[in-house]
């Protein structure tokens, strides 16, 4: 396998202040600055899965955000295309697609990637096409000669096959794909993704690896932010939420007392003028 480089880098930017605010924006953690060290290490559920699709199987993978899914797909692309097949790279918003197609450009050329959607059309005949999964489903039931000579469709963000509104177009899109295509489904980490691919082998009529990974690689840190946004441990939290909640308690109370002496003023005011 060839050696793989990371290149992140780090956005310090903030967005503009708002106009007619004093309030201060939130202090983050320092982040310490990653070094270019070469060739990375694959983790083991990468590896796994790549050498599961290189090898031509369907499979789905199940990670958590941030993990690196994304490579598996890359590294799919590369074989695909040398090999002189297409690939499908799907995704469930517009905004993502448009995202993942500037990637694939930097990393295999303009000509080599495409972008299909429902408002713009970009070199839509090239061996690697980004579209939204809606535009697959429909592709599969209108324009099937083009998918001729698709060897593999990624559905990212396959999880959406639970959506209750817009799941129909994962079913249909898996049901419908030409038999030569075969899937490689990137998902969030979620129970069922074992039973997503029984379901898929069986209305498929093949087999369908899982591989799943648990672990984070940015572990989540839960914190809290008050009106005058600062950061919060649970404990402040609690402390400043009772201190709210009881000041609202006393101008509830006030404003009852107020509303109560109005009601005696209008009622003697009322006597009188008998």
């Amino acid at each position: 396998m060839d050696e793989i480089k990371s290149n992140k880098k780090q956005s310090k930017g903030r967005g503009p202040r708002v106009q007619g605010r004093n309030k201060k924006r939130p202090e983050r953690h320092q982040v310490q600055q990653q070094t270019d060290t070469g060739p990375i290490e694959l983790d083991k559920f990468q590896v796994k899965a790549i050498e599961a699709v290189l090898n031509g199987n369907n499979v789905l993978v199940a990670a958590p955000t941030g993990t690196g899914k994304t490579l598996i797909a890359e590294k799919l692309a590369e074989k695909v295309m040398g090999e002189g097949k297409g690939l499908v790279y799907t995704s469930p918003l517009k905004a993502l697609s448009n995202q993942k197609y500037a990637d694939f450009k930097k990393m295999f050329g303009d000509e080599k990637v495409g972008l299909v959607t429902g408002d713009i059309t970009i070199n839509g005949d090239a061996p690697l096409t980004v579209m939204t999964t809606e535009i697959f489903r429909n592709k599969c039931f209108e324009d099937i000669e083009d998918l001729e000579n698709t060897a593999y469709v990624v559905f990212d963000e396959i999880h959406y096959l639970d959506d209750p509104h817009r799941g129909t177009a994962w079913e249909e899109a898996i049901l419908f794909a030409p038999d030569q295509v075969k899937i490689l489904g990137l998902s969030a980490t979620v129970p069922n993704v074992r039973e997503m691919a029984t379901w898929i082998g069986e209305v498929r009529q093949c087999e369908v690896l899982v591989v799943e990974e648990f672990k984070r690689a940015v572990p989540l840190e839960i914190q809290w932010i008050d009106p005058e946004n600062d950061l919060l441990s649970k404990t402040q939290a609690k402390r400043q939420v009772r201190k709210l909640v009881d000041k609202q308690k006393g101008s509830i109370q006030q404003l009852r007392q107020q509303h109560d002496k109005k009601k005696r003023n209008q009622t003697n005011q009322q006597r009188r003028g008998k």
